[in-house]
């Protein structure tokens, strides 16, 4: 026998207790606060969880490198130490998800849509998704004293953090609290609330720590057992199939149930393995020969080794290629899964079910009999290995047990953005944990941008105290905006709303001279005016009269205005201070006017939609720019006051019609990083985007962005410069409206979104034409 393997079933060996009461059942000696059990005599375990990644939608190539990835992980297992890799259903517990996501009451006069939108969070979440997914890796080793434990644990923690994050994932260790809690959810499942741990405290009143994770009873029957009132099974994989898909583990962990499903792998040293493959070719080598040698004997000089000797030989010669010139290493595993139910009958009728899943990948499970024990602390994530079903894999074969599925976004504190359309799990972004909050939403017509973008300001505008603003170039957020309680200022040719488009808060800009900002964003102003550009003389005109405008302000004159503006350049010498002044005669004493007086809105509301549908196609750009530099100062105010703002700026693509125009917006959104703005873009056409060099990089730089329905030309685009999978893509090709995918920080994730129709919210928050005139008749 393998030396690696007889010492491990040596030190595994223990006597047997019949445990007389449910502490007992639970072989866990003792604990530490950094997360290390003690197991055992001498037997010390330490459990890391680490995140999923996106291993369903991922391309072929992608696929691969993930699986070498993943191979090189089971690789660097240490030979000492027996590993098992845990994945842990554990359903959602609704008072937690109720505490940490819904929308809590205010009084304010919109708690009716507070109430419908947290009845729509709590259906998508406690319906048939309401199992959450978790991940760990727990490494069981014999030493001789804690401090051993602690050190070698050490060791193999910064290994197993460093391999992870090569496959994109994330491994952080557990400590004891973490790990308690992981088994007490599963001993008492529907009681997750009422875990309360405190190591000082119970270490000070002498209490055990299996006090506050035990089950009320345990009942082992012949093929199952009782935890409470609850029913459980242990099952193993017995029989494995030649070839195993990389899908079978995500297809078994599926079931919606309360489960648990372990892989323990006893990796062996390499020099060991290949001593005892060589053995065994050897044997298979000295029965071919003794064979021959009989058949000679009987002068059957022509007779063919028989097949299965041959295939003996075969197998033996490519194990042992394998363990020398392909950097395999021979692996020794066992594979164990338990579940629970509420009743007997919903058990068997779910071991069926896992049952039928294995053989569709030609593989068998069976349960196990008299062992259920041994099983159920096998399967937890404890440490222990008391099923001695193990088979021999290589590296290869074993990283076949791909436990990688997809990534999942459930951020504390988060908003919800939809559905995984994979594990149909919540999303919950949290966009103040990426590097940057730019967002982007990005959709044909009719996708649904629009109505996710309204998702996102009924979220902000319950649950938070942010303040909202809103750029609407189509009039379809003023209505959601009036029903909440914010401000609708309409901009447009002889309308009585008027904003100063020289107003200027202090702290404007990038902090050096704001009178150069502005001056900037004037000559951005003035490029709109004369589409073939400011020449360098009316450059130097329109900084100078800029700059004489906020001295004269200084100085106790007249409020900054475009007005005023013109009657500085009228008094200039220069024949081109004239032209400025006549080109911008248009925008002061005009029809558009809009933005040369003061201004005479409620700009002090938390939620303004800024709408200038009424402006005409030509003169959107300008208004946009002026709106912009509005949301702006309001952001500096924001900053210095310590809150936040949000930012939506629809039909984005229009802001870079020229140089001018898309160079300011680009300064602005650096800006708006800076002092806690989230800035959110919406546009259609990408491809028009994305022809820019500043929306490009723009885009490219955002941690945050949703695509819906692409057109064919945008899907490519986008493609190239967020790295998207064909398969990926498939989420972004004929989808149905709110569906598609989310750019999450490096996570790429599909999903779906739908809002329930029965609601005020969602007439409030449609944009198709039909809804939206039955909407507007009410």
């Amino acid at each position: 026998m393998i030396k690696t393997l007889s010492n491990i079933f040596k030190q595994d060996k223990e006597k047997f207790v019949i445990p007389k009461g449910v502490q007992q059942a639970i072989p866990i000696q003792a604990i530490w606060a950094d997360g290390i059990f003690q197991i055992g005599r001498n037997k010390f375990a330490r459990t890391y969880k680490f995140v999923d990644i996106n291993y369903a939608v991922a391309s072929r190539e992608d696929k691969e490198a993930m699986f070498l990835e993943y191979s090189e992980l089971l690789n660097s297992f240490d030979s000492g130490a027996t590993t098992k890799i845990t994945i842990n259903n554990r359903r959602l517990n609704r008072q937690d998800f109720e505490k940490a996501i819904l929308i809590p009451m205010q009084e304010d006069g919109l708690d009716l849509y507070r109430k419908e939108y947290n009845a729509m969070l709590l259906e998508k979440a406690t319906g048939a998704n309401s199992i959450v997914q978790e991940k760990y890796v727990t490494v069981s080793v014999y030493k001789k004293s804690i401090e051993e434990a602690r050190t070698y644990f050490a060791r193999i923690g910064t290994d197993l953090v460093s391999h992870f994050s090569r496959l994109g994932s994330k491994c952080v260790e557990m400590d004891a609290t973490d790990k308690l809690r992981a088994l007490h959810d599963f001993y008492r499942t529907g009681e997750e609330t009422s875990f309360r741990f405190d190591l000082p405290e119970t270490m000070k009143k002498g209490h055990s720590f299996k006090d506050f994770i035990c089950p009320d009873s345990l009942e082992f029957e012949k093929d199952h057992f009782r935890m409470g009132n609850r029913y459980g099974r242990v099952l193993f994989l017995r029989e494995y199939a030649s070839y195993i898909k990389d899908n079978m583990i995500a297809e078994l962990t599926d079931l919606s149930r309360n489960l648990m499903m372990s892989i323990d792998v006893i990796p062996i040293p390499t020099d060991e393995a290949v001593r005892e493959v060589e053995n065994r070719l050897l044997g298979v080598e000295t029965n071919i020969t003794n064979w021959q040698r009989k058949q000679n004997a009987n002068n059957n000089f022509s007779a063919v080794v028989p097949y299965d000797m041959e295939q003996q030989r075969k197998e033996s010669k490519e194990f042992l290629d394998d363990l020398t010139t392909r950097d395999q290493r021979m692996m020794f595993a066992v594979l164990t899964l338990v579940h629970t139910a509420d009743t007997k009958e919903q058990l068997d009728a779910d071991t069926d079910t896992i049952l039928t899943v294995a053989r569709k990948h030609l593989c068998q499970f069976s349960t196990l009999k008299y062992q259920q024990m041994d099983g159920l602390n096998t399967a937890l994530p404890i440490g222990h290995r008391k099923i001695n079903a193990l088979r021999t894999l290589t590296t290869e074969s074993l990283a076949v047990l791909m436990p990688f599925r997809v990534q999942e976004i459930m951020d504390e504190g988060g908003i919800y953005c939809g559905e995984n359309a994979i594990s149909h799990n919540l999303i919950m972004c949290n966009k103040a944990k990426l590097l940057n909050p730019n967002s982007f939403l990005l959709g044909v017509p009719g996708s649904g941008k629009s109505f996710s973008a309204k998702m996102l300001i009924v979220f902000l505008a319950l649950a938070t105290g942010d303040d909202i603003l809103i750029c609407d170039p189509e009039r379809e957020y003023g209505s959601l905006i009036e029903a909440m309680g914010g401000e609708v200022i309409r901009i447009a040719a002889g309308s009585r709303d008027h904003i100063n488009a020289m107003d200027m808060v202090e702290g404007y800009g990038d902090g050096g001279n704001p009178v150069i900002d502005k001056s900037e964003f004037v000559l951005s102003l003035f490029e709109q005016l004369d589409k073939k550009g400011v020449s360098a003389k009316e450059k130097s005109i329109i900084d100078r009269c800029t700059a004489a405008v906020y001295e004269d302000y200084q100085a106790g004159g007249n409020v900054p205005t475009l007005c005023r503006l013109r009657e500085k350049m009228l008094e200039q010498p220069e024949r081109e201070a004239k032209d400025l002044a006549l080109a911008l005669e248009l925008f002061t004493s005009g029809s558009l006017d809009a933005f040369a007086h003061e201004s005479n809105v409620d700009i002090n509301n938390r939620m303004i939609v800024y709408d200038i549908m009424d402006l005409g196609k030509q003169l959107k750009t300008m208004g946009l720019l002026v709106i912009t530099d509005a949301m702006l100062n309001r952001v500096t105010e924001n900053w210095k006051k310590g809150k936040r703002t949000h930012i939506f700026l629809d039909e984005f693509h229009v802001v870079f019609e020229n140089e001018y125009s898309g160079a300011f917006f680009n300064s602005a959104w650096r800006r708006f990083r800076k002092r806690n703005a989230f800035p959110n873009a919406i546009t259609q056409n990408v491809e028009y985007l994305l022809d820019s060099v500043l929306a490009s990089t723009m885009l490219s730089n955002s941690e945050y962005i949703v695509m819906l329905n692409q057109a064919a030309s945008d899907r490519q685009k986008l493609a190239d410069l967020l790295n998207i999978s064909n398969e990926q893509m498939s989420y972004i090709t004929n989808a149905d409206a709110g569906c598609g995918l989310i750019k999450y920080g490096s996570s790429l994730v599909p999903f779906t979104n739908k809002f329930p129709k029965n609601t005020r919210l969602y007439r409030l928050m449609t944009t198709k034409p039909g809804e939206d005139s039955a909407n507007r008749s009410r």
